[in-house]
């Protein structure tokens, strides 16, 4: 069968840029230490922002091209909403040049993006929060505190909202969650060395590569679980690729997201219809899932929609 390709390829790609990008180099930015300055960005969307201590600020990197950007665009855009009257800030920075950015924010591909936008072509604001902790992965999101250090930084649809209302109301502890953060730092470590392992060996070394990849499945994340899936789909050849494989992974994608994630969604379906004609079925009706959750996101919800053509088609063949 075919490879679907499209939107869920672009996911991916992002998604595996997160995981193995992430800790491609050392850095010393830490948890608690003053914000960079924001001088020096342009401005697209909203006045120009700078660090004042007493204001809270949520400072995402992003890019017009990266789906998981445009997937959180408006949840940025709710909590925007919500803490508008509470002294917080969101600003969303691309690193793309503003003839890019402009058109995209103006045209409000993924929905309206009622926050702060601003570029950063040369990437020297990036620079102070991304390449400061040594993250190239993106979305990306810091938030930084009424005394001006960055509180908590993480993907902009992995909890922060929960965390901006206990910085709000005061209630956040900057040092607990640094230390827990800490050693989250060390199992990713070790999980990204398996799933580099995984790929370096699947070629040559079946048996140890399978070895890597049980026990990435067995601690990874639903981000790095669909990354894991996608690629062995779309980058392993195909008389070494692990269908099965990439299906647990997917599956255990699904469960840890409770089925509400599109992205993952359409990677199990994926890796559900590439596994022959008797799972045609069950891909289409995961597909179905991933196309009604991207309901709000019309360029999304379109490319979810070609590859559900694509299984419907092929369950009928």
């Amino acid at each position: 069968m075919k490879r679907t390709m499209g939107l869920c390829l672009g996911l991916a790609a992002v998604l595996t840029l997160l995981v193995l990008v992430g800790s491609a180099h050392a850095a010393d930015g830490k948890l608690g230490q003053p914000a960079a300055s924001l001088s020096g960005l342009e401005w697209i969307k909203g006045e120009p922002v700078e660090i004042k201590k007493g204001s809270i600020y949520v400072v995402e990197f992003w890019a017009t091209w990266c789906p998981p950007c445009r997937t959180s665009i408006p949840h940025l855009t709710e909590m925007q909403h919500e803490f508008k009257d509470q002294g917080v800030t969101i600003i969303g920075v691309s690193s793309e040049k503003a003839e890019v950015v402009k058109p995209f924010v103006e045209n409000e591909k993924a929905g309206p993006m009622d926050y702060v936008v601003a570029v950063d072509p040369e990437r020297k604001i990036s620079a102070g929060y991304m390449g400061a902790f040594g993250l190239g992965g993106i979305p990306h999101a810091f938030i930084v505190g009424k005394d001006g250090t960055l509180v908590w930084h993480g993907h902009p649809m992995d909890g922060m909202d929960q965390v901006l209302k206990a910085v709000v109301a005061g209630k956040f502890d900057p040092a607990a969650h640094a230390k827990k953060k800490e050693a989250e730092e060390k199992v990713r470590a070790r999980l990204i060395q398996l799933y580099k392992d995984y790929f370096a060996k699947v070629t040559d070394d079946g048996a140890a590569a399978k070895k890597a990849g049980d026990e990435f499945i067995k601690d990874a994340n639903a981000q790095m679980l669909n990354s894991f899936a996608w690629r062995i789909l779309t980058n392993v050849a195909e008389e070494v690729r692990d269908l099965d494989m990439a299906r647990t992974a997917a599956a255990k994608g699904v469960k840890l997201t409770e089925g509400k994630n599109a992205a993952v969604l359409d990677t199990y379906a994926l890796a559900t219809y590439e596994l022959g004609k008797k799972y045609v079925a069950e891909a289409v009706e995961a597909q179905k899932k991933a196309v009604e959750l991207a309901q709000g996101n019309a360029q999304m919800r379109e490319g979810l929609q070609k590859a559900l053509d694509r299984y419907e088609a092929a369950s009928v063949d």
